[in-house]
């Protein structure tokens, strides 16, 4: 069993975005978790909806089994699409080497 533990360390609001900022420090056991990961674990303990938020960092220190967290949970879906950056397509190699 992966052991989680995550605490806010502050939470700002930013009205004129529509989302708040969290930002959070967790302690884990083996590798460091994924974005998803750790969207769940945020949003089962402010009690939102992991779809509105958004990791934006995770900040670890080699060798450590703690990491900082940046994040935004925004009102809804709508918002977040519109502010958080898109996420970059992946090219085919096949197709740039024929054109």
């Amino acid at each position: 069993m992966i052991s989680l533990q995550i605490d806010i360390a502050e939470k700002k609001e930013e009205p004129l975005l529509s989302r708040t900022m969290v930002r959070a420090n967790m302690d884990f056991d083996r590798s460091t978790p994924s974005y998803p990961e750790t969207a769940a674990l945020l949003a089962s303990s402010l009690k939102a909806d992991e779809k509105l938020i958004a990791i934006r960092h995770i900040y670890t220190h080699f060798g450590s089994k703690k990491a900082r967290i940046i994040a935004y949970i925004y009102t809804d879906e709508g918002k977040k699409k519109a502010v958080e950056p898109k996420p970059k397509e992946k090219k085919d190699k096949k197709t740039e080497e024929k054109k």
